[in-house]
């Protein structure tokens, strides 16, 4: 009679064999056989290892992005440090470049200075010079100018037949005359 009854859940209202899905209809048998069909379909899919090797891939993928994070990470810190220290040497050549300008202009303006100086002093030594020989040369004139006055004078006195001596001492205070004007350069 069990089987009968059996059968009976089996079969639908209209005569076929099937699977009833109306759970008031259907008795514990029936729910017994889809839990057993629906643990051997869980088995064969074997969803508890993809389900752990899932988990697996996604601990491993997490972990290898950890990883790459603080890799990118010390990269970062390691680029920023690098980009500091290249900061301070930029600061260092510009203060290098800073000085060694200011000491080429400093050089500059010590050699200009000592050239202008060399070339003053040459300009200053022309000019006395060139006072020297324009007051020896006026010296001369007057010397010459002097002497010619003094032989005409001379010739005139002796054309005149005067006095000889006195001719004579006049002759010596002209030619005194002229060698203290020497004396005077």
């Amino acid at each position: 009679m069990n089987i009968l009854s059996i059968s009976q859940l089996l079969l639908l209202h209209d005569g076929t064999f099937g699977f009833n899905s109306n759970i008031l209809e259907t008795n514990v048998i029936n729910q017994f056989l889809l839990i057993i069909v629906l643990v051997l379909v869980w088995k064969s899919l074997n969803v508890s290892d993809s389900l752990a090797n899932s988990q697996n891939n996604k601990i491993t993928l997490v972990t290898d992005s950890e990883k790459r994070f603080e890799d990118a990470l010390k990269n970062f810190n390691e680029t920023k440090k690098q980009l500091l220290q290249s900061k301070l040497i930029l600061i260092q050549i510009q203060k290098e470049t800073e000085k060694t300008k200011l000491d080429l202009l400093n050089v500059d303006y010590l050699f200009t200075k000592t050239e202008l100086n060399r070339k003053f002093k040459i300009a200053l030594n022309a000019l006395k010079n060139h006072k020297r020989l324009l007051i020896n040369e006026f010296r001369q004139e007057l010397s010459l100018s002097a002497l010619e006055i003094a032989t005409k004078s001379f010739k005139l006195l002796i054309s005149d037949g005067t006095d000889r001596k006195w001719s004579e001492n006049y002759l010596e205070n002209s030619i005194q005359k002229l060698s203290t004007l020497n004396q005077i350069k």
